[in-house]
C-alpha cells in the first residue's frame, strides 16, 4: 500500500497554521521555535535530508501534535528513514493501519475519538460559572494554550463547538459518535491514554479526588458476558445521573475495565 501522507505535510500544516495567526511569521521564525537551524529545516521540507527517531520525536514535541498524531508522525518518518529494514517495515504496517482507520472514519474523527482532551473540551465547557476561553480551557485541562486551540479550530471544524460574539465557547447541539467502528487503532489509542490520567491521578501529590479499585475473580465466559452487558449499562446510568446534576463544577472521568487474565487454552 502506498503511503498517503507524508511527516513533512504536518511540519507544513504547522507553519501555515502560525502564518494564518501572524502573517509576517517566517520560516527563520518556525526554525528558531522548532530549535532545528533554518538550513536543514528547509532541507527536510525539500526532502533532501531525512529524520532520524530522536529528531523525529523531538519535532512532533516542539510542533505540539496530540499523541495521536505524534506516534504517526514518527511512524511516518521511521517508515522512510530507519537504518533496519525490518524496523521500516514494521513502521510502514502500523501507518497502513492508520491510514486504513482514516478511510473508515475520517482523520479528523480519528482524531477527536483518539486523544482524551478532545472529548474532555466539550464536556468542560458545560461547567456552571466556567469562563470558556481558551485559555482557561487549557489552564483547567493541564493543556498548553497551542494544543488547546488546534483542538478548538478542530472541534470548531467539526461544528463540536461554536464561538458566540464574545468570543466564549460553548459546546454545540452536534453530537458525534464515540463509538470506534472498524478503528481499534483509536480504541487503544484513547484507552491508552486514558490509563495514563488514571495513573496521574494517583500521584502522591495529586490532589485531586479519586477513586479506584481492581479485583480478580473466577468465573466461565459465558457468565462474562452477561457481566460485561451490566457493566455496560451501569456506566451508562451513573453517566447519566451525573450530567443531570445542576450546578456542575468539575470534569471527572469513569473508567471501567474487564478482560480476560488467563490465555485461552485450545481444545
Amino acid at each position: 500500500m502506498t503511503k498517503k501522507h507524508h511527516y513533512r505535510d504536518f511540519i507544513l500544516k504547522e507553519l501555515e497554521r502560525r502564518q494564518r495567526k501572524n502573517p509576517s511569521y517566517s520560516l527563520r521564525a518556525f526554525s528558531r521555535d522548532l530549535e532545528v537551524p533554518c538550513s536543514r529545516l528547509s532541507e527536510i521540507l525539500n526532502g533532501k535530508v531525512g529524520l532520524s527517531e530522536s529528531r523525529a520525536v523531538n519535532l512532533a514535541t516542539k510542533l505540539n501534535l496530540s499523541p495521536s498524531e505524534r506516534e504517526f508522525f514518527v511512524d511516518l518518518a521511521l517508515s522512510e528513514h530507519a537504518r533496519s529494514a525490518v524496523l521500516r517495515e514494521m513502521a510502514l504496517q502500523r501507518v497502513n493501519a492508520r491510514e486504513e482507520a482514516f478511510e473508515k472514519i475520517g482523520e479528523d474523527q480519528f482524531a477527536v475519538i483518539s486523544d482524551w482532551y478532545y472529548s474532555a473540551i466539550t464536556q468542560i465547557l458545560q461547567l456552571k460559572d466556567f469562563d470558556p476561553t481558551v485559555e482557561n480551557i487549557a489552564q483547567r485541562l493541564g493543556l498548553t494554550l497551542d494544543v488547546a486551540e488546534k483542538a478548538i479550530e478542530r472541534l470548531e471544524a467539526m461544528k463540536l463547538v461554536e464561538k458566540n460574539a464574545e468570543g466564549k465557547w460553548s459546546s454545540s447541539d452536534a453530537k458525534y459518535s464515540s463509538t470506534y467502528g472498524s478503528s481499534s487503532v483509536a480504541a487503544r489509542n484513547y484507552f491508552l491514554q486514558m490509563q495514563t490520567k488514571a495513573t496521574e491521578a494517583m500521584s502522591a501529590d495529586n490532589k485531586r479526588r479519586w477513586d479506584m479499585g481492581c479485583t480478580m475473580v473466577p468465573t466461565n465466559r459465558e457468565k462474562a458476558k452477561e457481566v460485561a452487558a451490566k457493566i455496560r449499562q451501569f456506566r451508562l446510568e451513573v453517566m447519566q445521573e451525573l450530567q443531570n446534576i445542576d450546578n456542575k463544577d468539575a470534569l471527572f472521568a469513569l473508567s471501567t475495565s474487564f478482560f480476560e487474565m488467563t490465555d485461552v487454552q485450545p481444545h
